[in-house]
């Protein structure tokens, strides 16, 4: 059983007592923290799979601790509580990294139900990345590729100009971008590696997670979604044992949702490595996946 762990920055000595024991009572890891700095600190040192960060910090600087958290650790979800939620509060929580803002004043079964939403995502990537060791899947620590990744920065004097290029190149020869692999690229271009996450989330050809041998992109733009493409994606969920944006244990599909491919006359469609599926019906669905090896 894994255990996922929990940094808590909470003001609120009552509020802090009842979450350390909710997520406690949950199987959580949870480690509280007394102020800003201690959370920073213990963020670089050994990062939690969450934070949960109360912004009504002392002096209003809630909203510049979240910031420096994210910039520190940007594949760490962050989610943040105040007491007094309004919307221009959250848009801006949402800018400085946040993937949720709530209410302390909402019950604690809501709030530990958003903790668990962001949670469970960080348990398949741990899954997902215990069962790649289990089969021997080359990983970034490996010498061979390490020194491959090396070279396709050497080509181009480590450039910062090149950090795109890069990036394509890598995940041409990985599949994907792993943490390891930006922050080894922010470290020999020297540059800040906020810089190198920020050009990777951006475009979305780039991909943080594994993905499979075979891409499969289900359209779901308006002619495909008035014809069902829902429910082929949910059928395709299904078949994959998977959900949208995710890739099986196997590293043999990656399914992903897409707006409009421009085959509406086909609706709906969806796609396998590039090849077009059109008026598909959710029978259809099994023929097709097991053409693939």
């Amino acid at each position: 059983m894994i255990q996922l762990n929990v940094l808590l920055l909470e003001q609120d000595p009552g509020r802090r007592s009842n979450l350390e024991k909710a997520l406690a009572g949950k199987g959580y890891g949870v480690r509280a923290v007394p102020d800003a700095a201690s959370l920073l600190a213990v963020l670089a040192a050994n990062p939690p799979h969450l934070v949960m960060l109360d912004v009504d910090l002392p002096k209003n600087e809630g909203m510049a601790v979240l910031k420096a958290a994210h910039d520190s650790q940007p594949s760490v979800p962050i989610i943040c509580e105040t007491e007094n939620p309004t919307v221009e509060s959250a848009v801006e929580a949402m800018r400085r990294g946040a993937v949720n803002y709530i209410s302390k004043y909402k019950p604690m079964t809501e709030s530990l139900e958003f903790i668990d939403h962001a949670l469970e995502r960080e348990r398949m990537e741990v899954e997902t990345r215990l069962k790649a060791r289990e089969r021997r899947v080359r990983t970034f620590d490996d010498p061979t590729t390490l020194s491959r990744i090396d070279g396709i920065l050497s080509e181009h004097d480590y450039k910062e100009s090149m950090l795109i290029s890069y990036l394509q190149d890598i995940q041409k020869d990985l599949n994907y971008l792993p943490q390891d692999a930006l922050r080894f690229v922010a470290r020999r271009v020297n540059v800040s590696l906020p810089r190198v996450y920020s050009i990777a989330t951006f475009y979305k050809a780039f991909s943080l997670r594994p993905r499979g041998r075979h891409l499969v992109h289900v359209c779901l733009g308006t002619a495909c979604h008035v014809r069902g493409g829902g429910k082929i994606l949910e059928s395709l969920e299904r078949e994959l044992g998977i959900g949208a944006g995710e890739t099986t244990y196997d590293n043999k599909f990656s399914l992903e949702s897409v707006r409009c491919v421009g085959c509406c006359g086909l609706a709906p469609v969806f796609m396998i490595d590039g090849k077009f599926y059109g008026k598909m019906t959710q029978d259809k669905i099994p023929d097709i996946i097991v053409r693939y090896e």
